[in-house]
């Protein structure tokens, strides 16, 4: 019975620094493609393209366990983040995109060795992936860019990495990205 207990707490131990050993990775995307037939309309909903794209993304992290998905307060960030959201059964928090220094810290506490889905936009992802600690890998996103995805993977030892990467159908001003990263 000793043995065993001693092979127990051995085990829970290990197990607990394992988990504590693993990196941190956080998937940043913007939001899919909005409807822009109104430009008055400051929180419009996805178009056909953009659901379908909201579609892709879920499929392509169906085999992540995400802890947490974040998304602003919009139609569209939401939107996108709701079929991840669903495969994984996870609530979407909400961040304040306006806040993004004090996001970033509440993503890499909540995270801490684990895996998140950001949803922001074409004017915040790129500044959130610096507010993580990253360097940004493009100078930035074009409006008519949706299909980039980013992982920024944050490792024990403090190194951290940023890999580009592309999801759904290609923009295409970004096909030949896509083929380079």
């Amino acid at each position: 019975m000793k043995n065993y207990c001693s092979f127990l707490l051995l085990f829970l131990t290990v197990g607990l620094f394992a988990q504590a050993e693993k990196p941190t990775r956080i998937y940043l995307v913007r939001h899919a493609e909005k409807v822009t037939s109104d430009p008055k309309d400051s929180n419009p909903l996805l178009t056909e393209n953009g659901n379908q794209r909201a579609i892709a993304l879920a499929e392509k992290l169906e085999n992540k366990s995400l802890n947490t998905i974040y998304s602003t307060n919009y139609k569209r960030t939401e939107a996108t983040a709701r079929p991840t959201s669903e495969n994984q059964k996870k609530e979407i928090k909400i961040y304040d995109a306006k806040k993004l220094t004090a996001a970033a810290a509440m993503i890499l506490k909540e995270n801490e060795g684990k895996c998140a889905l950001v949803v922001g936009h074409s004017n915040t992802v790129l500044e959130t992936i610096e507010a993580l600690g990253a360097k940004r890998p493009i100078p930035t996103i074009e409006d008519q860019e949706y299909d980039y995805l980013f992982l920024v993977t944050i490792h024990t030892n403090g190194k951290i990495k940023v890999k580009v990467m592309h999801y759904g159908q290609a923009n295409s001003n970004t096909e030949g990205a896509q083929m380079m990263h």
